[in-house]
């Protein structure tokens, strides 16, 4: 009988066959022989002698304790792949349990990481917030003895300085009401964008006018505000330099104005 590993299921076979074997030669031992036709037995001419009891409960005995020892190896035979089954199994769980810890641990950092990090950028949004007010704030007030007048023709500075052109538009078109002599202009410059086309297709750039006086800029305002302002066939509309930001929300503060129903 082969113990080898190798082949589990021919071992089991050839240990079935074996076993199957002794208990044949057992059933045969067990048989009587019966007496030939010279009164002997049949197959030996009756020179063999009868087997006792005690033979039969020995040999009984002794296959007895093959089978046992045969069952033993089968056993263990169809047990070892199975075991090692099992412990390569156990193997792999104990490396995924292993996997499993380490990557707790690192989404434990990671998330501790994320909790500080979402911390500072929140402070880092507030800080940004702040420093775009101020920002903005610092925008409007470097801009407040500015004005943005539009409509005026492109061009109509052409060769000319400026700020003088300004200054003598704006005693042209406010008349004495306003000035008795030509404001002082610090600088004077047509906002950025695209140049209109030279047919004076397209819309004219904003000039923006920095006064020397704030007191001075604030006339200029409040006229245009009360009276129509014309110059070579255009009507000129003047409104203060703010920010974008600034002039979204007041646009936003209008829009929040309720009307009243109409009949």
């Amino acid at each position: 009988m082969s113990t080898s590993n190798s082949n589990p299921q021919s071992s089991v076979t050839t240990r079935a066959a074996s076993i199957s074997a002794k208990l044949a030669s057992i059933a045969a031992a067990a048989t009587p022989e019966l007496p030939g036709p010279g009164g002997g037995s049949a197959g030996s001419g009756g020179n063999s002698d009868p087997i006792t009891m005690m033979d039969l409960e020995a040999l009984f005995c002794k296959q007895r304790d093959s089978f046992k020892a045969d069952m033993a190896i089968l056993i263990q035979q169809s047990t070892e792949s199975l075991m090692q089954s099992v412990d390569s199994l156990g193997q792999q769980v104990t490396s995924f349990n292993n996997c499993l810890s380490n990557t707790e641990v690192v989404v434990s950092e990671n998330v501790a990481k994320i909790t500080a990090m979402e911390a500072v950028v929140k402070t880092l949004q507030s800080q940004a917030t702040v420093l775009l007010e101020c920002v903005d704030d610092l925008e409007n007030r470097s801009s407040c003895s500015n004005l943005r007048i539009i409509n005026i023709p492109e061009g109509s500075e052409k060769d000319q300085d400026p700020t003088k052109f300004v200054s003598n538009l704006l005693m042209v078109v406010t008349g004495p009401d306003v000035f008795n002599n030509p404001p002082e202009i610090e600088s004077a410059h047509r906002s950025l964008g695209p140049r209109p086309g030279d047919a004076g297709t397209g819309k004219p750039r904003a000039l923006i006018v920095k006064f020397l006086r704030f007191q001075e800029k604030e006339k200029v305002l409040r006229w245009a505000r009360q009276h129509k302002m014309d110059y070579r066939g255009s009507e000129l509309r003047v409104y203060p330099d703010i920010s974008a930001a600034l002039a979204l929300a007041a646009f936003n503060a209008i829009k929040t104005l309720s009307l009243p129903e109409r009949n």
